[in-house]
C-alpha cells in the first residue's frame, strides 16, 4: 500500500491520500525513510525583523542542525518555478505579468 506523508500539514480526510493546499507530501509508509530530509527542512527558522520601514522574514539555522542542503535546493526550485509562472492548482495566484525591458538610454531620454 502506498501511503502519502505530509509534513506540517495533517492529511485531509475527505480525500484520503491527500494533504491541505500548499503542504509538501513524500511517498511510502515508513517516516524513517524520509527522517533526514525532514531534518533537512526544518534545520531553520523564522524570525521577523523590521527595520527602514518594513518587516521582513529572517531565517536562522537551528543550534542542533547544521545541514539544510535539501531546504535550499526545495527553495530554489520552487523560486525557479515561480519565476517561470508554475502556480500550484487551489491557491489563486495570478501569475507576475512581465513587463517590457527599458534601458537606460530610453529612460534617461524620457526625462528630457
Amino acid at each position: 500500500m502506498n501511503t502519502i506523508h505530509c509534513l506540517g500539514s495533517k492529511v485531509n480526510p475527505n480525500c484520503p491520500g491527500r494533504c491541505d493546499r500548499g503542504c509538501l507530501s513524500l511517498f511510502g509508509d515508513k517516516p524513517d525513510l524520509h527522517r533526514l530530509f525532514a531534518e533537512h527542512l526544518t534545520a531553520e527558522y523564522r524570525v521577523k525583523t523590521e527595520g527602514r520601514g518594513r518587516t521582513v522574514d529572517e531565517w536562522k539555522m537551528r543550534l542542533e542542525r547544521s545541514d539544510n542542503h535539501w531546504l535550499d535546493c526545495l527553495v530554489g526550485c520552487a523560486v525557479a518555478a515561480s519565476m517561470q509562472g508554475v502556480v500550484l492548482p487551489g491557491t489563486d495566484v495570478k501569475p507576475v505579468v512581465k513587463r517590457q525591458r527599458l534601458k537606460l538610454s530610453e529612460l534617461q531620454g524620457r526625462r528630457r
